[in-house]
């Protein structure tokens, strides 16, 4: 089920990047099988890195810290600059935090989304609810109930199960004596199974044994938690792939031991692909964002004219449905 759908020019910008590729008509069906089918409706508010200014919107390309609106009801990150990419009269129900960069997470603009429900990794719950209560305070507005997600342990939310699994990256913040713990999160809906992966050096392994896409071990051998929730899907492949490309075409950069570069995702998804582990539509592409460093204030037509052919730039307002 399910390809790609742009708001921008809809079917005709659809159709212009398959045109890209030559396969225009497959590409435009594509689009209307998503939209019938129920896929996962995925909405770009940001899809770049930090160091964004207001001044910088001047420029179109100019991308927003990383933020995505599933189903038009929940948001996984969120700052003060996404709010001019959210639907006119949208109002988020819940919103999941990947980790508490200042890029990623702002406690005044998660009150001032509205949301009701707001999911941290447990190692940073507390802080999140002290400052989060602080930031309502200020405001003078609700505060949304800040909710400790262990790993592992899928959440039921707006139609989507939302699962929390462990990011290769880091922050400084010590909690109660603990470091955090930085998320990536996988979404299903029905048969669609999404994997967002934004902050991360690669995927790590005990992530992929708990979303599924383990790449060695049998399904009867991985451990399980003590009170029988699993610690891994049973091995069932993602159908959607959305991860960031912050080092841009550099592959040898410091930032390796926490960020992924294009050269990266492509070996992952062009494996997970060959092995069975990602299984997209026909038509459907695996997107890169959060781009910074040398895809700075590019367009994405001219980011995808370098991408190998199997992955797309995300851009701020880019709405897809994913199968």
């Amino acid at each position: 089920m399910g390809a790609d759908i742009t708001r921008r020019g809809f079917m005709a910008a659809a159709a212009a990047f398959a045109a890209a590729r030559g396969n225009a008509a497959d590409g435009a069906a594509a689009a209307e099988s998503a939209a019938a089918n129920g896929g996962i409706r995925v909405r770009f508010l940001g899809s770049g890195a930090a160091g964004w200014k207001p001044e910088l919107a001047k420029n179109p390309h100019m991308r927003r810290q990383s933020s995505v609106l599933l189903e038009n009801k929940v948001l996984i990150d969120f700052t003060k600059c996404s709010f001019d990419m959210m639907p006119q009269g949208v109002r988020p129900e819940a919103l999941f935090q990947t980790h508490s960069h200042g890029d990623h997470y702002n406690p005044k603009a998660a009150v001032m989304s509205g949301v009701k429900r707001m999911y941290v990794q447990e190692t940073w719950a507390s802080a999140a609810r002290r400052e989060v209560a602080a930031a309502a305070e200020e405001l003078s507005l609700p505060a949304p109930e800040v909710i400790a997600l262990p790993f592992a342990k899928p959440v039921e939310e707006c139609g989507l199960r939302i699962m929390g699994v462990p990011a290769n990256h880091s922050t400084s913040r010590v909690t109660d004596g603990v470091l955090e713990r930085t998320s990536l999160y996988l979404v299903e809906k029905g048969p669609s199974r999404l994997l967002y992966a934004t902050d991360t050096g690669g995927i790590m392994g005990d992530a992929a044994r708990m979303i599924g896409i383990d790449t060695h071990v049998r399904a009867e051998n991985f451990k399980r938690f003590e009170d029988s929730a699993p610690y891994v899907n049973e091995p069932k492949a993602i159908t959607a792939f959305i991860m960031e490309a912050t080092n841009g075409d550099i592959d040898d950069d410091f930032r390796v031991f926490v960020h992924s570069s294009v050269q990266t995702v492509a070996r992952i998804a062009e494996m997970m692909k060959r092995t069975g582990r990602f299984t997209p539509p026909p038509g459907q592409h695996a997107y890169i964002t959060h781009l910074a460093i040398k895809y700075r204030g590019w367009p994405s037509e001219k980011i995808d004219a370098e991408l190998p052919p199997s992955l797309r730039s995300a851009y701020d307002g880019l709405e897809l449905v994913l199968g």
